[in-house]
C-alpha cells in the first residue's frame, strides 16, 4: 500500500503488516488530476531541483534552467527505470506546471489537513494507485473497502460546496442531494469509522455523526450502519438500493463500487459492461443464502410493452432494486439446506411453487416463493414460467414482486433458470408480440430474396423487420398476415412473385405458414372479413380454412419456382429477441428490401 507523507508529499510503500495510522482521502474527480507516474516525477524532480540550489546561484536564467533540467534528468531516469508512460507527459510540461494543477494543489491540501489532525500520512486514489498496471489497478480496487475501513479518518472534500449560507445540520440534505460526490461514495460513508465533510475552501463542514440523518434521506443507508458499519444484518436487496440512483463514468463501476459492500474480491474486466454486475451477483450467492437477490423489479423503460417478457433470475442493474430505498426486506429464518448453484443450463435452487394458472387450462405458470419477508412480515413471492417439460423456467411479469400471508409448506421444487432464456421451438404463449423476419442461413446457392410488401401495412415495422400482432384481435378469425416477397436468381433472371401467409390463432393455440399457389388479388384497403376471404381463397384447395387445427400446424414450407433453382426455405419457430418470445420467420437469402 503507497502513503503519501504529510510532510514531503511524497509516496511511500509499506506492507500489510507495517502500515502505519493514516487519513483518506473521498473526493469528485476533476480533469487536472495528478496521477501515481506525475507525483513519481515530481518527487524526483523537487530532490534534483534542490540539488541544483545548492550548486549554482541564484539567478533567474539559472534558476530556469536548473527546472527544466531537473524535469528532463527526472523524466530519463523513470524512463530508465522502466517506466514507458513518462515520455508521454513531457510533450506540455513546463516547470512547475504539474505543481499549479488543481489536482496537486487537493493533494497538498488534503495533507495539510491530515497533518493538523495529527497523522503523518494520507491515501489519495488519483496518484496512491498505479492505474497503468492492470494487475495493481484490480488489486487497489478489490481492497478499496479494507483501506477505507483501516483508516483512522475519512476526508470528503465537497469541490463544488461554498461554505456562505450553509446552516447545519438543517440544509445538510439538500448539500448532500445536489453535489457531484456521487459514485464510489458508498465505501467512503459506511467503511470508515470517522469521516469528516469540508467545504470547498477547506474549512470543516461537520462529520457523519452529525450528518446522519440528512445522508440517510439522501443515500438510503440506515443511520445504524453509517454509525457503525456493520452489514451482516442488511439484505441483499437493501445494499442493492442504496445504489439505484447512483452513476458511474464506466458502466462497470457500478458493479465495482460494490465490492466491499458484499465483501466480494473478483477479477475486473473493463469492456464487459453489464456482465460485471451480472459476475458480482453470482459471487455473492456463492457466498451468501439470501434470497432477497431475486426480489428485484424489472424497469419499465427494459419491458417491451409486457407482452410475451421472460427473464432469468438475476437483475441487471442495481436500479431494478430502487424499491427496497424506503422498504425493508428481511431473509426468512429458515436456512436454505440446497446450495444455489450456476450450471451450464442455468442457476440451479429449490423454491417452494404454487400453480397460478393464467387461463383454464394452464399448467405452466407459478408463484415461487423467494423466502424473504417484507417490514409488515408478509412473504414475497415472484411469477415464474415452465418452458419445457423438464425443469427450465424463466421468470415473467417481472415489474411485479407479490405480497403473500401464506404459511410456508415446505414442499421444495428444484428449478433451472437461465440468465439469457432460451426456449424451445414450439413454444406458445397467448401474448406474442410479432412476427420476427429474419434471414435463416447464408447458402451459396440460394436465390436473393427481398420483401416487397406487408399486409396489413399498418402492422409493419419495416426498421425490424416485424410485423406486430395487435393486442385485440377477432379470436374466431386469428391474426393473419402476408408477406410478399422477390426471389431472384441472378441479375440476368428476372424476378419471381411468391406470398407467404402467416397465421397466429389464440383459440387452438397454434401458429401457422403457408405458401400462395394462385395470383394474389389488387386490392387498397379491405376489411379485415374481406381479408379473410381472399386469403382463404389464394390457399390451396387442401386448407379449407385459415383456423387451423393442433394437427394441421405448419411450420416449414420449401417454394420451388419453375425454375429448379428457384429454391426458397422458409421456417416459422418461436425464438427470443431480446426479453420477448416472438415468433420468428426464418427466410432463406433474405436481404433488405424496401
Amino acid at each position: 500500500m503507497r502513503l503519501i507523507d504529510v510532510d514531503t508529499i511524497e509516496l511511500k510503500s509499506f506492507s500489510e503488516q507495517t502500515v502505519p495510522r493514516y487519513a483518506i482521502l473521498s473526493h469528485t474527480w476533476g480533469p487536472d488530476e495528478v496521477s501515481y507516474q506525475e507525483l513519481s516525477l515530481i518527487t524526483r524532480m523537487r530532490s534534483l531541483l534542490d540539488t541544483y540550489s545548492n550548486q549554482r546561484a541564484s539567478r533567474s536564467q539559472q534558476a530556469v534552467a536548473s527546472g527544466n533540467t531537473a524535469l528532463m534528468l527526472a523524466a530519463m531516469e523513470m524512463l530508465l527505470h522502466g517506466d514507458r508512460d513518462i515520455g508521454t507527459l513531457m510533450t506540455d510540461l513546463s516547470e512547475g506546471g504539474l505543481m499549479k494543477r488543481e489536482g496537486y494543489s487537493k493533494i497538498v491540501k488534503s495533507a495539510a489537513e491530515a497533518k493538523r489532525l495529527g497523522y503523518q500520512y494520507i491515501w489519495c486514489d488519483t496518484c496512491c494507485i498505479d492505474k497503468t498496471s492492470s494487475t495493481e489497478l484490480q488489486e487497489a480496487i478489490n481492497s478499496m473497502y479494507h483501506w477505507y475501513k483501516k483508516s483512522d479518518v475519512c476526508l470528503v472534500y465537497l469541490n463544488d460546496v461554498e461554505p456562505v449560507g450553509f446552516a447545519a445540520p438543517s440544509s445538510a440534505k439538500d448539500v448532500f442531494h445536489d453535489c457531484r460526490w456521487r459514485g464510489w461514495t458508498l465505501q467512503e460513508l459506511i467503511a470508515p469509522r470517522h469521516v469528516r465533510f469540508y467545504f470547498q475552501d477547506w474549512s470543516l463542514m461537520g462529520d457523519k455523526n452529525q450528518f446522519a440523518e440528512a445522508l440517510c434521506e439522501v443515500t438510503g443507508i440506515p443511520t445504524f450502519i453509517l454509525e457503525n458499519g456493520d452489514l451482516s444484518e442488511v439484505s441483499i436487496a437493501n445494499r442493492m438500493s442504496w445504489c439505484a440512483t447512483r452513476e458511474t463514468t464506466r458502466i462497470e463501476d457500478i458493479a465495482y463500487c460494490l465490492l466491499g459492500i458484499f465483501d466480494i474480491q473478483m477479477p475486473l474486466l473493463y469492456g464487459e459492461g453489464d456482465k460485471a454486475f451480472l459476475r458480482l451477483q453470482e459471487e455473492i450467492l456463492k457466498t451468501m443464502d439470501d434470497y432477497s437477490i431475486f426480489a428485484w423489479l424489472g424497469c419499465s423503460q427494459e419491458i417491451p410493452s409486457g407482452r410475451a417478457c421472460l427473464r432469468g433470475l438475476l437483475a441487471r442493474s442495481p436500479k431494478e432494486f430502487f424499491l427496497y430505498s424506503e422498504k425493508t426486506v428481511e431473509p426468512e429464518d429458515d436456512a436454505s439446506a440446497f446450495p444455489i448453484i450456476a450450471t451450464p443450463i442455468g442457476i440451479r435452487l429449490q423454491l417452494e411453487l404454487e400453480l397460478a394458472p393464467v387461463s383454464r387450462h394452464d399448467t405452466s405458470h407459478f408463484t415461487a416463493f423467494i423466502r424473504c419477508t417484507d417490514n409488515e412480515n408478509s412473504r414475497l413471492a415472484i411469477t415464474l414460467r415452465r418452458l419445457d417439460d423438464g425443469n427450465q423456467y424463466a421468470r415473467v411479469h417481472s415489474s411485479g414482486i407479490s405480497h403473500r400471508d401464506d404459511w410456508p409448506t415446505g414442499k421444495l421444487t428444484t428449478i433451472y433458470v437461465r440468465q439469457k432464456v432460451s426456449i424451445p421451438y414450439n413454444f406458445y404463449t397467448p401474448d406474442f408480440p410479432a412476427f420476427c423476419i429474419q434471414r435463416q442461413r447464408t447458402v451459396a446457392a440460394a436465390p436473393i430474396v427481398c420483401i416487397s410488401k406487408v399486409y396489413p401495412p399498418e402492422h409493419w415495422n419495416a426498421d425490424n423487420k416485424q410485423l406486430v400482432i395487435p393486442r385485440h384481435f377477432n379470436k374466431n378469425i386469428g391474426f393473419l398476415g402476408v408477406l410478399f416477397l422477390q426471389g431472384q436468381i441472378s441479375e440476368k433472371e428476372p424476378p419471381i412473385d411468391f406470398q407467404v401467409v402467416l397465421g397466429f390463432d389464440t383459440k387452438a393455440e397454434t401458429y401457422w405458414c403457408k405458401s400462395v399457389v394462385h395470383p394474389w388479388p389488387k386490392f387498397a384497403n379491405i376489411s379485415p372479413e374481406r381479408f379473410r376471404a381472399v386469403i382463404k381463397r389464394v390457399l390451396p384447395q387442401d386448407f379449407p380454412s385459415p383456423l387451423l387445427t393442433q394437427d394441421d400446424t405448419r411450420h416449414d414450407i420449401f417454394i420451388g419456382g419453375d425454375n429448379d433453382d428457384m429454391c426458397v426455405n422458409i421456417n416459422l419457430r418461436a425464438g427470443m429477441h431480446g426479453d420477448s418470445a416472438v415468433l420468428k420467420v426464418l427466410i432463406d437469402g433474405l436481404v433488405n428490401g424496401r
